[in-house]
């Protein structure tokens, strides 16, 4: 198996995550595997991504949590009137 990825994959995943709305910093990592970045450098790229995406989504949640005057409500709580 070969170390260059496949360049049809890679244009099937980019239009993927095109029409999934991905930002242009994904897009650039994404269409540049195995062109002008090695798969490690597109492995560490996406888990930097990952990681700060998670970390922004966390704080706007909390963010919502901490700045709403009601508490979300739960499937295991219940409601009351």
């Amino acid at each position: 198996m070969s170390d260059t990825p496949n360049r049809e994959i890679v244009q099937e995943l980019y239009r993927t995550l095109v029409l999934m709305g991905a930002d242009s910093g994904l897009l650039g990592t994404v269409g540049s595997w195995g062109d002008s970045l090695s798969d490690d450098d597109v492995l560490e790229n996406l888990r930097a991504w990952n990681s700060a995406t998670l970390q922004e989504i966390t704080q706007r949640i909390e963010h919502y949590e901490t700045a709403s005057p009601r508490q979300a409500y739960s499937r295991g709580e219940r409601k009351t009137a």
